[in-house]
C-alpha cells in the first residue's frame, strides 16, 4: 500500500520528535528481487519458444529431462554448491506452474509455464540407503517467466511487458543482506542448471531490479512476549487515532495460529518514523510446537518483524534503494522493542541472529510515545464515560462491566450476565470496538478492553458513576431483561401462528417490517450469509421452518 502523507490530518511532527539511540542491529531476514532480462536473440522467429530467451531455454530443459508434472519435482542438480551456502549436502529441483498468461483466445488458449528453480538440502540417509531432500534454514526459490508482447491473459487482456521483452526473473531467499547477494544466488543457481551461459548481465535491465520483499528481525526471550504483543497493539490504537477513520482501509491486525500479533500500515509516519511509499507490515510470531521445545531451544522464543509490504501505486523499490528499506524495517523493530522494555540481555541467539552478541546499531527512535498513549486513553476515557452513563439505557453500561469484571468475556458470558439479547449484544460490541475501547479477538470470539491501561480506567470509571451498584443489581436487570423478551416472543409466537392460520404465505402489506419467504427476495441464501458473517444481520434476523428440516439439523 502506498499513501500521501500531507492527507493524514494529524502529521508525526505534530505529536511526537525523536533522538538517537543504539540497539542491536536486527537482523535481514526473508528478502526478494526481481530482474528482467531483454534477451531476445530472435525477435523475428515465428514461435516465441524460438526467440532464443533464458525462458526459451528453460522450457527445453523442461522438455528434454522432465516432460511429465507428474515427475516433479525434477532433481536438476544433486551436488549444487556455492559458497554462499552452510555446511551440507545441497541440490536444486525443478517444478514448473501455470502462468498468468498465454496464447490464444476463447477455447484456443493455452497457458504458458513458469518454471522454478528451488535450494533443497540432503538429509541424513534412511535405513533402506535412500535420502530425502529437505527445505534448508537458507532459503532460494527462483521463478522464470515469459515477457513477450503478443501473449494475453485469459480473459483475453493483452499481457504488459513494462521492460520490453525477454525472461522476468523473481528470486526469494533468506539470510541475505544486500540485494546483490540475492542476486548472485540466483545466477549461480541459473547457471548450475541451464549452462555457464544461460545469464549474460548485458541482458540485464538496471531499472527493472527491483525489491519485492524484506524483512528484518531479532529474537527475543519469552518472557518478554506479552508486553512486545501490548506495544504492538498500542501502536496499531495508535495508527488508527491519528489516521481516524481512514486507517479501517490501510491497517490490519489478526491473531491465528501461532501468530501472535501483526499490524500492517502505511501511516507509520504517525508514530514519528520517516513517511515511505510503501506498507510496513510488522508482525511477533514463533515456530510451530514453540511450546514442546526447552527454553534452550532459540525456537521456543518469538521473533519480532518488520517487513517491506508491497505498495498499491507506483513502483517497487529499486534495488539502489536497499539501504534506506532496511534502516526504516531495523528502525521499526528496534524502536518497538524499545517501547516494549526489550534490552540486549533480552535477546535469544540462534544459527543466524548472534542475539546479545549482536553488533550494535545506531538509529533515530521516535519519542512522545507516552504522551500519545495519554492523550489516546484520555480519549477513550471520555467515550467510557458517553457510555456509561447514557440515560436511555444501562445496557452498555452493563456489558462494560462484565468486560471489565472477567477481564474479557465471550459473547455467551456477556449474553448470560446482562441477559440482553445476543443480538444487542453484538450491536454495542461492535459500536464499542468502532470507537476503540474494546477488541475483537479469536474464534469464538473474545471482547476485551484494549490494553492493561484502559481496562484498569475502564474500572474506575464504572465504580465513579454508578458507586452504589451491587452485583445483584446487575442479575436483577438481566432477569426483568430476560422476562421482557419472553413475553415478548410469546407475543410474537402468537402472531405468527395467527397469520399461519389465515395463510400460508403473508398477504400483508408490502411495506410492513416483518419476515418474508427468501423466494419473493432479491438477495440469495448466500447474501445472507455473507450479512451474517459481517454481523449486519444476527442470529434472530433469520427463521427457519424446523418441521420441513432433516433431524439433524432440527
Amino acid at each position: 500500500m502506498s499513501v500521501d502523507v500531507t492527507d493524514d490530518p494529524v502529521q508525526f511532527d505534530d505529536v511526537t520528535g525523536s533522538e538517537s539511540d543504539t540497539f542491536p542491529k536486527p537482523r535481514a531476514h526473508g528478502a526478494a528481487v526481481m530482474n528482467h532480462l531483454a534477451d531476445v536473440r530472435n525477435p523475428d522467429a515465428g514461435r516465441s519458444d524460438e526467440r532464443g530467451t533464458l525462458y526459451d531455454r528453460s522450457l527445453s530443459y523442461w522438455r528434454e529431462h522432465v516432460g511429465d508434472r507428474d515427475l516433479e519435482p525434477h532433481v536438476a542438480v544433486d551436488d549444487f554448491e556455492a559458497d554462499w551456502l552452510p555446511s551440507g549436502d545441497y541440490a536444486l529441483v525443478l517444478t514448473s506452474s501455470r502462468w498468468k498468461a498465454g496464447t490464444g483466445r476463447g477455447d484456443d488458449y493455452r497457458s504458458y509455464y513458469e518454471q522454478h528453480l528451488k535450494l533443497r538440502e540432503w538429509g541424513p540417509e534412511t535405513d533402506d540407503g535412500e535420502r530425502e531432500l529437505r527445505k534448508p534454514a537458507l532459503a532460494l526459490h527462483v521463478e522464470i517467466m515469459p515477457q513477450f508482447r503478443d501473449m494475453v491473459y485469459k480473459s483475453g487482456d493483452s499481457l504488459e511487458c513494462p521492460y520490453g521483452e525477454g525472461t522476468r526473473l523473481l528470486a526469494w531467499t533468506t539470510w541475505a543482506e544486500d540485494p546483490f547477494e540475492i542476486e548472485r544466488r540466483m545466477y549461480d543457481a541459473l547457471r548450475a542448471v541451464y549452462g555457464a551461459g544461460a545469464v549474460d548481465l548485458d541482458d540485464r535491465v538496471d531499472d527493472a531490479r527491483r525489491i519485492s520483499k524484506a524483512e528484518a528481525h531479532i529474537r527475543f526471550h519469552i518472557d518478554k512476549k506479552n508486553p512486545a504483543v501490548e506495544t504492538l497493539e498500542q501502536s496499531k490504537q495508535l495508527i488508527g487515532w491519528g489516521g481516524e477513520s481512514e486507517i479501517d482501509a490501510h491497517q490490519r491486525r489478526q491473531k491465528e495460529g501461532w501468530l501472535e500479533a501483526l499490524v500492517e500500515s502505511d501511516r507509520w509516519h504517525l508514530l514519528g518514523f520517516d513517511p515511505q511509499r510503501y506498507s510496513t507490515e510488522v508482525k511477533i510470531y514463533q515456530a510451530n510446537q514453540w511450546h514442546k521445545k526447552p527454553k534452550t531451544d532459540p525456537f521456543h522464543h518469538p521473533k519480532l518483524e518488520a517487513s517491506y509490504a508491497g505498495v498499491d501505486r507506483g513502483e517497487l523499490p529499486h534495488v539502489s534503494e536497499w539501504d534506506d528499506v532496511l534502516e526504516h524495517l531495523r528502525a521499526v523493530v528496534a524502536t518497538h522493542a524499545r517501547w516494549a522494555g526489550i534490552d540486549r540481555s533480552d535477546l535469544a541467539a540462534d544459527d543466524f541472529f548472534d542475539g546479545p552478541e549482536s553488533a550494535p546499531w545506531d538509529f533515530e527512535r521516535p519519542t512522545g510515545r507516552r504522551s500519545m498513549l495519554r492523550e489516546r486513553y484520555e480519549d477513550l476515557a471520555t467515550d467510557i464515560y458517553r457510555e456509561a452513563l447514557k440515560e436511555s439505557t444501562t445496557a452498555v453500561y452493563d456489558i462494560l462491566r462484565v468486560i471489565a469484571e472477567h477481564d474479557g468475556a465471550n459473547y455467551d458470558t456477556l449474553v448470560e450476565r446482562t441477559g440482553l439479547a445476543r443480538s444487542t449484544v453484538r450491536y454495542h460490541v461492535r459500536r464499542l470496538a468502532e470507537t476503540g475501547v474494546v477488541s475483537r479477538e479469536g474464534n469464538p470470539v473474545m471482547v476485551f478492553f484494549v490494553s492493561q491501561v484502559v481496562l484498569e480506567r475502564a474500572r474506575e470509571i464504572l465504580r465513579e458513576v454508578r458507586p452504589e451498584d451491587m452485583p445483584e443489581d446487575l442479575d436483577g436487570r438481566a432477569d426483568e431483561r430476560r422476562e421482557r423478551r419472553e413475553k415478548q416472543q410469546a407475543s410474537d409466537d402468537d402472531q405468527t401462528d395467527a397469520n399461519d392460520a389465515e395463510s400460508d404465505e403473508s398477504t400483508g402489506d408490502a411495506t410492513e417490517i416483518g419476515f418474508q419467504y427468501l423466494e419473493r427476495l432479491s438477495a440469495s441464501i448466500h447474501d445472507l450469509a455473507y450479512l451474517r458473517e459481517q454481523e449486519r444481520i444476527d442470529d434472530r434476523d433469520v427463521r427457519v421452518r424446523v418441521d420441513e428440516l432433516p433431524p439433524p439439523l432440527q
